[in-house]
């Protein structure tokens, strides 16, 4: 409320809700782990969805090599 540009509410909103808190990290660690791919379902989808869940923790600050990224989203994917 005390904000007189919009630069500077647009600060104030990020500051207030964009924190990466220990409960977001926990949540979208958890998305990762049980993302799996549903017999029948879309690849291009599910590697978008994989994709999304990366780029959102890269957002705060956890990030993983090419080849944990590679070995999570095998295993995400269905056996057959």
């Amino acid at each position: 409320m005390n904000e007189n540009t919009t630069v500077d509410l647009m600060k104030a909103l990020s500051n207030m809700y964009e924190k990466p808190s220990a409960a977001n990290k926990v949540y979208l660690i958890c998305r990762l782990i049980n993302l799996k791919m549903g017999e029948g379902n879309s690849i291009t989808n599910h590697i978008s969805e994989f994709n999304t869940i990366i780029t959102q923790l890269t957002s705060v600050q956890i990030t993983f090599d090419d080849e944990v990224k590679t070995l999570i989203l095998l295993s995400s994917l269905p056996e057959s």
